[in-house]
């Protein structure tokens, strides 16, 4: 199971982006959106008048052209059928910096909805208004850019590193306590022998 108990509506025009470690259910996700994937519950509700456009992580296609050509290709023929939803799965990834400003001026311009899966902080800060982050088998949506959303996350870490300390230290005292108290009691059950 790469997530459970999510429930989402995706707005035209959304600017979604999937963010979570490898393995995570992100490029799954993707697929379920286009139902070239399954889920093994729940219920996905895609309105008739949707036409997708999907870019693949792995292009197998061109096998004579770069990665970044073959990317190229894929998302012309992808685009090439009008989308209002596009889905694109870590697109920079064999992009070149010129490429890659290229793509993001590209993205920013798409008139539609916008669903990626990506690493790119580049990207995140500059084509994505919503975050999808998929954690421990939860996902978790933010609204707002990347680097809200970091900061959101910076601010639950260290509470949770203090509450983790705090924790650690009321342990430790505890521990001190009966330590103290065995030692108490030792001494008076000596005492009365």
């Amino acid at each position: 199971t790469c997530f459970e108990h999510f429930t989402a509506q995706i707005h035209a025009g959304s600017r979604i982006a999937i963010i979570g470690r490898n393995g995570s259910g992100k490029s799954t996700l993707l697929k379920m959106l286009m139902a070239l994937h399954n889920a093994s519950s729940g219920e996905l509700c895609v309105p008739a008048d949707v036409v997708f456009g999907y870019v693949a992580q792995v292009i197998d296609n061109y096998d004579t052209l770069s990665g970044g050509q073959r990317f190229n290709k894929a998302l012309t023929s992808a685009l090439a059928k009008a989308p209002n939803v596009l889905l694109l799965d870590e697109p920079t990834n064999h992009l070149d910096a010129r490429n890659k400003r290229h793509l993001i001026r590209h993205l920013n311009n798409f008139y539609g909805t916008l669903i990626i899966v990506t690493h790119d902080t580049e990207v995140l800060r500059n084509c994505v208004d919503t975050i999808w982050h998929i954690d421990a088998g939860h996902i978790v949506e933010f609204s707002g850019n990347y680097d809200a959303y970091m900061q959101q996350t910076a601010h639950k870490r260290q509470a949770l590193e203090k509450n983790i300390a705090l924790l650690n230290r009321e342990k430790h005292n505890m521990h001190t306590a009966l330590m103290k108290e065995q030692q108490r009691a030792a001494k008076s059950k000596a005492k009365g022998q």
